[in-house]
């Protein structure tokens, strides 16, 4: 199921720029610190985005994380069709229902959006602040 893998892939990166954004760690750092573990990704991304958005907005992003993570821990099981042993990454019985899948990774995408929007909005309110700050030490 490629659009899984591809959704469950953005949440991840998504996740990881905006900590980027909020200088909260450099992204290059990523990997050993989080590699692909959605719910340590969570715990640290959950209460950095709460600084710029209201809680109400980040519970699509909660239960995507906590979805995917049930599913798929090691972000393996939607990019190939069996795992290491040879079994099914997938049940037979497993479904997907896409069109609440496509709604809740579009709020997923709104609130992220709305995040980092906020962190550069903030981001440039202080940059002009410390730049003001400047100038008046020049004067």
């Amino acid at each position: 199921m490629p659009i899984l893998f591809l959704y469950r892939h953005y949440l991840e990166i998504a996740l990881k720029d905006a900590l980027d954004r909020s200088k909260v760690f450099d992204l290059s750092q990523s990997e050993e610190k989080f590699g692909h573990n959605l719910a340590k990704l969570w715990g640290e991304a959950e209460g950095v985005l709460r600084q710029f958005v209201c809680a109400d907005w980040l519970v699509p992003v909660e239960s995507a994380v906590e979805a995917f993570n049930a599913i798929d821990r090691r972000a393996d099981a939607f990019r190939y069709a069996t795992n290491p042993e040879g079994d099914p990454q997938m049940p037979k019985s497993a479904h997907v229902v896409y069109h609440e899948l496509i709604t809740q990774m579009d709020d997923v995408h709104a609130a992220i959006d709305l995040a980092i929007d906020e962190i550069r909005i903030q981001e440039t309110e202080l940059d002009q602040t410390i730049d003001d700050a400047v100038a008046r030490d020049r004067t």
